[in-house]
Formats: structure tokens, sequence, C-alpha cells
């Protein structure tokens, strides 16, 4: 009696250190670090699976069963619990960084794309700078004349009138006597001028043509192209 009492005291120390050994290998099944379940876990999954058979050869079958089987069953489904646990973060560490990546990149575009349209912003000004002051200063350097005055110096003096207004920048004003188009089908618009002349300009766009009305008093801003047919004539006209 005394001896059977003896050894179930002794083989309660291996069935709790047989638990013990199980909780712990199971723990490291579960943290997710790479190794840890393979080179510690199991290992300690074997203390406890022997520690279990020797619980059961002290103290009978049921001291040590339960660990035996936890050992053999819960054992390998703990480790691929932890398995998936470990692939999850991987995945997850590895979709994190690559959002951070790709928001890098993207904020690198922006950036450069920024500093590419602020430097053609920049390359433009003095273009652009340029345009504005020869537009300026071929409006200051135009000849402002009426039709009337430009027909009665062609016909007094062709050469002369010729020498004034052909070639250069013209401001010529007077009254809308006729819009028409040219044998290519282009407007021309006929100045009037008194008493029974008219200055021909020609090049104005359709739709800036089809606003002009007979009658109507313009300016433009035209290139002296000489006389054609006895009448003045213009080109590259616009409404000023």
């Amino acid at each position: 009696m005394n001896a059977v009492a003896e050894t179930t005291v002794q083989a309660s120390p291996a069935g709790k250190a047989a638990w013990i050994t199980l909780a712990i290998a199971w723990l490291c099944f579960l943290v997710p670090f790479p190794g840890l379940g393979l080179f510690l876990g199991w290992p300690l999954n074997l203390v406890a699976f022997i520690l279990a058979i020797v619980a059961m050869a002290k103290g009978g079958a049921m001291k040590g069963l339960f660990q035996l089987l936890g050992s053999i069953i819960v054992s390998p489904i703990v480790y691929f619990v932890g398995l998936a646990i470990f692939a999850g973060t991987v995945s997850g560490i590895s979709a994190q960084s690559k959002g951070q990546y790709d928001a890098a990149v993207a904020e690198a575009s922006v950036s450069s794309a920024a500093a590419e349209a602020d430097a053609a912003a920049k390359a433009a000004e003095p273009a652009a700078t340029a345009v504005t002051n020869d537009a300026a200063a071929a409006s200051a350097s135009a000849v402002e004349v009426t039709a009337t005055t430009m027909f009665s110096d062609y016909q007094d003096n062709e050469i002369a009138a010729d020498g004034k207004y052909k070639g250069k920048a013209l401001l010529v004003s007077g009254t809308v006597d006729s819009i028409s188009s040219d044998f290519m089908d282009k407007p021309v618009v006929q100045l009037s001028a008194k008493p029974f002349g008219f200055v021909q300009a020609s090049d104005l766009p359709k739709d800036v043509a089809a606003s002009l009305k007979k009658g109507q008093k313009v300016t433009l801003a035209c290139t002296g192209n000489g006389e054609v047919i006895g009448f003045p004539a213009l080109s590259g006209c616009t409404v000023q």
C-alpha cells in the first residue's frame, strides 16, 4: 500500500512537467518568429512526450495519457496554426512595405512632375514675355491711317504710297463696305474710302469676318500689300 502511494507521488512531477513542457512548446509554435517552433518547440514537444511516458510508467496509464496524446495529436495542429499566423504576419509586413514603397514612388513622381512643370513654366516665361514685348512693339510702331487717306495717297502717287505702307505694320480704320469671299473661299473685307474707292483687307479669320456688318466702323491691324487693280490691299489682318 505504501509502495503504491509512493509511486503515485513520484508520478505527479513527471506529468506536471509534461504539461509545462507542452505549454512552452505550443507557445513556441504560435509565436511568429522564424525557426522558433522548429528548433525549440519540437524538441520541447519530444521532452513532453518522454515525460508523459515516464508518468505513465510510474503512475499508471492515466497519469500521462493526455500529455502523450497532446504531444502526438495537438502539437501538430498547434504547429500548423502557428505556421498560418507566421504566413499572415509576413504577408502583412510585405503588403505594408509594398504600400510604403508605392507611396514613396508616387510622391517622387509627383515631385518630379511638379519640378518639370515649374521648370517648363520658368522656361516659357522669357518666350511669353518676348512675344508680348514683340506684339507691344509692333503695335506701338504700326502706322495709323484711315482707309480714305490710304486710298487717296495711292491715287496721288503709288510709288510714294508703297514707301509709306507696303510691307509695314498698319492700323487702318474705316467703315465696312462689303464682306465677301475670294476665289479660294477666303474672307475679303472692303473698307470704304470716300468718295468712290475702298481698301481691301484679307486673311481675316472666317468667324471674325462672319461677325462683321456692313456700315460697321472697325480698326484692322494688317500688313500693307501694295496696290491691286488700282486699290490698296492689306494682308494678315485682324480686328482690333
